[in-house]
């Protein structure tokens, strides 16, 4: 009888064991809740990583974009500004139109130039005045016959962007490492484009309006200039 209980208890130390090491063994081989979050979490955070560096280059495109439709938009307002101005005359920032201003009136409201010149070739003589960025063509009567802007805003217009706009010239020359080219304004002015540069496509150096009546001289027979 004591032999029977002795097996009795062994055989059940036995399955005890077999059941513990069994559930053990289960236990292992699933992923506890922390890991399973944990990978969970990694994957979400690697989807959201991607998603973020990919979010971020769009605004890098977009703000370049945004950088050059402002640069052209500024562009054409200057170029619009040209045009209208030079129907009156008249150059950007300058009050006074060729054919009706005289260098006296200049004077009046400037004061004495920084330096005159007289130019043959362009048939008078032009007055500089460096801190408005502005040249006075006068003839020897004084009327003023052309007005030329060294304004800040034309360093980013290229040669592409002034036939943009305007169109094919109606004078094109290269003279003197300058290429200049001018378009008509109405029935008595015309605009020039002055540049220097002398890549394929050149920024402007400076432009002028010019009343070219202004420059004729009856008296010699001098016909003046077209351009």
């Amino acid at each position: 009888m004591s032999l029977f209980f002795n097996k009795r208890s062994i055989l059940i130390i036995v399955m005890t064991l077999f059941i513990t090491i069994m559930a053990g063994c289960s236990n292992s081989s699933k992923p506890s809740g922390d890991a399973a979050n944990d990978g969970k979490n990694s994957s979400e955070t690697s989807e959201t990583s991607e998603d973020k560096n990919s979010k971020s280059d769009a605004p890098s495109e977009n703000s370049n974009a945004g950088t050059s439709n402002t640069e052209n938009n500024a562009q054409k307002a200057v170029l619009d500004n040209i045009k209208k101005l030079s129907e009156e005359g008249k150059i950007i920032n300058c009050d006074f139109p060729v054919k009706t201003s005289t260098l006296q009136d200049i004077e009046k409201k400037w004061g004495k130039a920084d330096k005159s010149d007289w130019v043959g070739e362009a048939k008078g003589n032009y007055a500089t005045y460096s801190s408005k960025n502005v040249v006075f063509g006068t003839n020897k009567g004084d009327q003023v016959f052309e007005v030329r802007s060294f304004d800040s805003q034309l360093k980013q217009i290229s040669l592409s962007d002034v036939k943009d706009f305007f169109g094919q010239p109606d004078h094109d020359v290269t003279s003197n490492g300058e290429k200049i080219i001018g378009y008509k304004s109405g029935s008595e002015f015309k605009i020039l484009f002055v540049f220097k540069d002398s890549g394929n496509d050149p920024k402007l150096d400076h432009y002028s309006v010019l009343y070219p009546s202004g420059t004729k001289n009856n008296m010699s027979g001098d016909k003046g200039r077209e351009w």
